[in-house]
């Protein structure tokens, strides 16, 4: 290979490829591409763009080296810090959770105690799932199978605008690159996770519009908007992501992002909101076959 040498010693010649060289690309790395994209709508800070500069614009390949090398040992230092935080955390949570699993224990054997109405004490079992200890218990067990499993109580409306009614998969993830909630690198592990195949109804009102309807568990807050070949909703570090089962046209999906929309059923409730766990129980007997529970609050 030929090349003419510069004043600061650095040579610029095109790469040629010859048998067994794996660098057969001559082209450059576009200055918009799809990586870049997510870059810049997410947040980074400033270790990592330090690093990042030193790598693109360092002169000499002994810095370029170290500053990959930098990069590696940082990565590392960082991931340390964030399992022993992760630890501490597990930790707590595991001695919070214990505290409160014996106070409801004790709350739910008062109230089994004193029901004495027949009808109440039958409807606790179940056949498939076996005796509920309180009447309660098996209420919110039907709760949890519907609102995880059963797709109603969160719509998606898509106007697509491919004359067809396509099938369609909806996958749930976290932590895709740019949805870091404090930036790059700051969760203790790299790239999607949680992942999630989400089970959903489909209704076509015609051929350029579809509804996907799916269990109110997967509620996010935000409207789809058709890029990179789907559909996506991102609220901060959650994302949902709906495909086709065919070759979307672009331009025609880009033109329906507007009208598109999500809903749901039940938008006054705190769908996340957890009970508060009572405490100063006091059980009255007001006849035979009844008795008054008082409680507090606070």
């Amino acid at each position: 290979m030929m090349y003419e040498e510069d004043n600061q010693g650095f040579v610029d010649t095109t790469p040629q490829s010859s048998n067994g060289d794996q660098y057969v690309d001559p082209t450059h790395i576009p200055n918009k591409n799809e990586y870049k994209d997510e870059i810049n709508g997410g947040v980074l800070d400033r270790k990592s763009k330090r690093l990042a500069k030193w790598i693109r614009e360092k002169q000499w390949g002994v810095d370029v080296r170290e500053a990959l090398a930098l990069f590696v040992e940082w990565l590392s230092v960082k991931w340390q810090e964030s399992r022993k935080v992760i630890e501490e955390n597990e930790q707590r949570q595991s001695d919070v959770e214990t505290r409160q699993t014996k106070v409801e224990g004790e709350f739910e054997r008062v109230i089994a105690n004193a029901t004495r109405d027949s009808e109440v004490i039958l409807a606790r079992d179940s056949v498939k799932y076996g005796i509920f200890p309180v009447l309660d218990q098996r209420l919110e067990h039907i709760e949890y199978l519907l609102s995880n499993y059963v797709p109603d109580g969160f719509g998606i409306y898509i106007k697509h605008n491919q004359g067809r009614n396509p099938r369609v998969t909806v996958k749930y993830y976290e932590n895709a690159l740019g949805t870091e909630i404090d930036g790059f690198n700051t969760e203790s592990y790299f790239g999607e996770v949680k992942k999630e195949t989400v089970n959903n109804r489909v209704e076509y009102p015609d051929s350029n519009s579809l509804v996907i309807n799916l269990p109110i568990k997967w509620y996010i807050n935000g409207k789809p908007n058709f890029k990179y070949g789907d559909w996506y909703i991102i609220e901060k570090n959650s994302v949902l992501k709906i495909s086709f089962d065919m070759k979307v046209n672009e331009d025609s999906a880009i033109s329906g992002n507007e009208s598109n929309y999500s809903f749901t059923e039940n938008n006054g409730s705190q769908l996340n909101e957890k009970p508060t766990v009572p405490y100063l129980i006091k059980v009255s007997p007001l006849d035979k076959s009844s008795n008054l529970i008082e409680w507090s609050n606070q």
